[in-house]
């Protein structure tokens, strides 16, 4: 349908073949080549694939080849593989390639098209996913590795202050404990000194508790005694009372003695009674029995002897039981801080931690490093999506003014049909002329987003370099100004001096005399094995991440003269594809053109969407001030007053550029009576731009 606009009447066979033969380039990459390849290049490049095939064979294997090791080397290099993997899948992976090259005009057009697909938005993913992780191996690293030594450090200051703690507790606990140690080992002496002193006592205990030195009266008073005082008050006075009584029987005793020596002596019978008289006076050994009453008030009895005796017996009773000592030493178990056992080697816990948060880092860094080859990936697959599309949606990024767009209507100018060059101002919006260096609007979209890209990340990037050099200066400043001296000091002397030969005194000597210690202790250190040490991040590391940005930046001005290039590569590989995507847009811009009035009457009539009338209508208090801007309804371009057409009818706002004015033959369309014109019915299909 669209053919039957621009084919002419069928020429003759001859004819077309000496056309052909001598037919102008319909590009300007065609032409550039014609120019300045030699004859035969240029034939093997331009002309139909069924020439020179062997050599188009060749040279396609020696290309797709070539490709894959690049592409290799893309893909796999961030790819954790052994030497002989890398050699049988490099192998494999340059074979597929070469086969693809030697038969596949798609695939070399990929291959090509990847490099102005890595200028534009690819590219930019790519680099956005290497600027990550340079920020990864750079301030991200570099904040965890001064966290680490700042950690590392306070974990030092935890195990120097623990140190310095446990010889000042050593200090304290040593002589308890060197006592106690004295006891254990001299158990035995003590053990020795206990059964002495026991044997001792037991003199004591026999002469209080022995049943002697009374009669049987005695006993049974002593029987009824309900303790142990009133029992040796008893004995006591028995014992005295006893003892009188021995007194007066020796006494009588006597007596009776002498009176038998005196009358053995003196032989004359009556003399010797007479002169023996004396010896029979026994009566006065009765005079003893005074000290009864004296034994029963004076005897010399403590009021609390039992009480004491009977104390003193048990202990006595105690201390000649086996006698052994033993060391238990009771270990608290204390709290962890953070996870780690302070009584421990806190650094050493300490590290044992961040290695295991070291090996989480490195997972995510390869990660980022493996995303990095996968990025690679979606280049080529970017690239062959857009020859993809491009064969098979004649819409898609046909929108350029191509040579042989202006070949063809140079022919019809030629041929007094209707042409289209020069575009109406309205036609521009929907066109792109390859050769300017402006940006069209439909092209400045992906620039922005582009460049909003670029800036969030390089917010992002400030931000992180920001806080990697707060720390940095922060811990720089603690190592400054937290170098400490520790000084430990201690004196221990004890001298205990305990005289005397008892029994007492021999067991105090060997108790309390083991406190007798003496120590010293002067002990200086200081913390600077423990300061931190910060490291600033270095030029090398700046460079990786802000180079990459700019070139970010400078991707996003080159991606619209790119994205242009795309197009050129592919219709070297396609130009039949390209040659009937040209004609089917020369076509539907004449369709255009020829419905150009019937379509801006039935949008300026029916135009429901009034951002212009509103955006007017909102600067309309400006005019009051001498500042007026407009905006043409036709095109939507800016008018300048001076050149700004106004219609004249009464109640009518719309507002036109002169070339505008001039495509619409002068008439203003939105307040024509409608009936004037028709409607267009139908909607009819539109070229876009590919991004």
């Amino acid at each position: 349908m669209w053919g039957s606009l621009v084919a002419g009447k069928e020429k003759p066979a001859m004819e077309c073949l000496r056309e052909t033969q001598t037919k102008s380039p319909h590009s300007t990459l065609e032409k550039v080549c014609k120019r300045v390849l030699p004859p035969g290049v240029y034939k093997f490049l331009f002309d139909a694939l069924s020439q020179f095939p062997v050599i188009r064979c060749l040279t396609g294997a020696v290309f797709g080849a070539l490709s894959g090791v690049g592409l290799f080397f893309g893909l796999m290099q961030n790819i954790a593989m052994t030497t002989v993997q890398h050699v049988v899948v490099g192998c494999v992976f340059v074979g597929l390639c070469s086969l693809g090259g030697m038969f596949s005009s798609l695939f070399r057009c990929s291959v090509l098209l990847m490099f102005p697909s890595m200028i534009g938005s690819q590219g930019r993913t790519f680099l956005m996913v290497y600027v990550l992780h340079g920020l990864y191996q750079g301030p991200i690293a570099n904040i965890q590795r001064n966290v680490q030594d700042v950690a590392s450090s306070m974990g030092c200051n935890i195990d120097l202050q623990i140190t310095h703690s446990k010889v000042m507790w050593r200090m304290l606990t040593e002589p308890y404990v060197q006592v106690v140690q004295e006891i254990v080992n001299d158990s035995e002496v003590f053990q020795k000194e206990a059964q002495n002193v026991s044997r001792q006592f037991q003199k004591i205990q026999d002469e209080v508790m022995g049943q002697y030195g009374y009669d049987s009266l005695g006993k049974e008073s002593v029987h009824t005694a309900n303790s142990t005082q009133e029992e040796y008050v008893v004995k006591t006075r028995a014992r005295c009372d006893y003892v009188v009584q021995q007194g007066v029987s020796r006494c009588q005793d006597w007596f009776s003695v002498k009176w038998e020596k005196c009358m053995n002596t003196i032989q004359a019978p009556l003399i010797n009674h007479f002169l023996c008289v004396p010896m029979q006076f026994h009566f006065l050994c009765d005079i003893m029995r005074v000290m009864t009453s004296w034994c029963t008030e004076n005897v010399p009895v403590e009021g609390n002897f039992g009480q004491t005796f009977d104390k003193l017996n048990d202990s006595i009773n105690m201390l000649a039981e086996h006698f052994t000592t033993d060391v238990v030493l009771e270990k608290l178990e204390q709290q962890s801080v953070f996870g780690v056992d302070i009584l421990q080697n806190f650094s050493k816990e300490l590290s044992r931690e961040f290695q295991e948060k070291s090996v989480i880092a490195e997972k995510i860094a390869g990660a980022i490093t493996f995303l990095l080859s996968f990025t690679f990936i979606t280049v080529f697959t970017s690239a062959f999506g857009y020859v993809h599309q491009y064969c098979r949606d004649i819409h898609f990024d046909n929108v350029y003014i191509t040579t042989y767009f202006r070949q063809i209507d140079a022919r019809r100018r030629r041929a007094g049909k209707r042409y289209l060059l020069p575009l109406k101002k309205a036609e521009q919006a929907s066109l792109i002329n390859p050769w300017s260096l402006s940006i069209h609007p439909s092209e400045l979209m992906p620039v922005i987003v582009g460049f909003l890209q670029v800036a969030s990340l390089a917010l992002f990037v400030c931000v992180l370099l920001a806080v990697d050099g707060i720390l940095h200066s922060i811990f720089d400043l603690i190592r400054r100004h937290t170098f400490t001296t520790y000084s430990v000091t201690s004196v221990h002397h004890i001298d205990i001096v305990i005289g005397g030969d008892s029994m007492l005194a021999r067991l105090l000597r060997k108790t309390i005399g083991a406190f007798n210690t003496s120590s010293n202790l002067d002990m200086q250190s200081s913390n600077f094995q423990c300061l931190p040490q910060p490291h600033a991040l270095s030029q090398s590391s700046y460079l990786w991440i802000f180079i990459p940005l700019l070139l970010m930046c400078l991707m996003c001005c080159l991606q619209v003269y790119t994205n242009r290039l795309r197009r050129v590569i592919t219709a070297f590989y396609f130009p039949k594809r390209e040659k009937r995507r040209i004609l089917f847009l020369y076509n539907l811009q004449i369709q255009k053109r020829i419905s150009f009035i019937k379509r801006q009457r039935h949008r300026l009539r029916n135009q429901k969407q009034t951002f212009i009338k509103v955006l007017s209508a909102v600067l309309a208090p400006l005019k009051r001030v001498g500042c007026r801007l407009f905006w043409c309804w036709v095109c939507g371009g800016f008018v300048r007053q001076n050149q700004a057409v106004e219609c004249s009818s009464v109640g009518c706002t719309m507002i036109c550029c002169q070339q505008c004015w001039t495509d619409l033959d002068n008439i203003c369309y939105a307040c024509l009576p409608h009936q004037c014109g028709q409607q267009d019915s139908g909607s009819e299909s539109d070229v876009y731009y590919g991004c």
